[in-house]
């Protein structure tokens, strides 16, 4: 009996793919997908505690201005404003959140690295198309900073080949990068180098095909678990430990 349902389960498997319903069906990929990350970030919600943290769900409009609550949040959280860390952010462009960081954490071992195109972006993202959000590259003013200029995949494989990111300082990672592909390579990029304590924070967390898809598809395939500490407008905004 098994071994004819396995039998059956090919057949009509082998037959749907020659009738080639995506020659005729394929403007139903985008909403189906669409569909089902919305349902996948709906359950995704309902598990995530709202007492003993910063979680503002449910809010009818965003402020955007609350993204640094959530950071100011993570920075008395982690006790990390008087102690040096290792701050990465993917997707800088005009270096409004980069400069708060800078700020936030004065200690002269700390260490900011800012990773952009600064040509916009490399793939349309919804309503926003190919180089949308282009932003002159900041001029670094406090030495700790340095920006990197470039696609990611040209980028960071480089950077990590040249900087040591796993002597014991605690890691900030900032992902900003919108898309999906960009954050899925970032993550996984950095899978290796995540220690337990390094905090990641996504800007964009609530878009179902991207920042949410990346995260769900990297978590699921390093076996990466996490402790979410802090989320603002609807998870649009969310802060995640590592726990290892």
């Amino acid at each position: 009996m098994k071994f004819s349902f396995i039998e059956a389960n090919s057949f009509f498997k082998g037959f749907i793919l020659f009738l080639r319903p995506g020659t005729y069906l394929n403007f139903l990929s985008g909403p189906f997908t669409f569909a089902a990350n919305t349902i996948r970030l709906s359950r995704w919600i309902s598990q995530q505690p709202r007492a003993a943290i910063l979680n503002d769900f449910y809010q009818p409009f965003r402020d955007y201005a609350k993204r640094h609550t959530l950071h100011d949040h993570v920075i008395e959280r982690e006790h990390i404003r008087s102690s040096p860390i290792l701050y990465l952010e993917f997707g800088v462009a005009s270096a409004t959140s980069f400069t708060w960081w800078l700020e936030a954490n004065k200690h002269p071992d700390s260490r900011f690295y800012g990773f952009d195109t600064f040509e916009g972006l490399p793939e349309d993202w919804g309503f926003y198309k190919k180089g949308a959000m282009t932003s002159d590259a900041p001029v670094a003013i406090d030495p700790r900073a340095i920006f990197v200029k470039g696609l990611f995949q040209d980028t960071l494989f480089e950077f990590l080949k040249t900087h040591d990111i796993n002597d014991g300082t605690k890691k900030i990672i900032h992902m900003d990068a919108d898309l999906f592909s960009s954050t899925l390579f970032v993550l996984t990029a950095l899978a290796q180098y995540l220690n337990n304590g390094d905090v990641i924070m996504f800007d964009e967390f609530n878009v179902p095909n991207h920042e949410f898809h990346a995260f769900t598809c990297f978590s699921d395939s390093y076996y990466i678990k996490t402790e979410l500490i802090g989320a603002v407008n609807n998870y649009y905004q969310v802060a995640f430990r590592i726990v290892k």
